[in-house]
């Protein structure tokens, strides 16, 4: 019973990670679109051009896409591990030769 409650910790630990790597993708994706849609506003004139606000778009491009990609690894990895944990509580409540109540008449 305590490596299903251990188990039990570490899937929701893990489901907890998964989101907030999920949350931090979708913050690398938009990062990644502000960015060269900053570039493009420059180039056609409809936003003021500063060199901080093209360093800050440049900066939002890239570091969204390495964000992105960072993420994706990890999203990837926890959702793994998170599989593994769930099969492994599987198989101890298998293992707890658990008996079954029958009706009685």
């Amino acid at each position: 019973m305590e490596e299903i409650e251990r188990l039990e910790i570490r899937i929701e630990e893990l489901r907890e990670a998964v989101a907030r790597s999920r949350r931090l993708r979708l913050a690398g994706f938009a990062s990644a679109v502000i960015g060269p849609a900053l570039i493009i506003g420059f180039a056609l004139g409809l936003i003021v051009y500063s060199s901080t606000r093209v360093i800050a778009a440049f900066a939002l491009a890239i570091g969204g896409m390495v964000l992105m990609g960072s993420s994706r690894s990890s999203t990837e990895e926890l959702e793994r591990a998170l599989r593994q944990a769930e099969t492994e509580r599987i198989a101890a409540i298998d293992a707890l030769d658990l008996v079954q109540v029958g009706e009685r008449h």
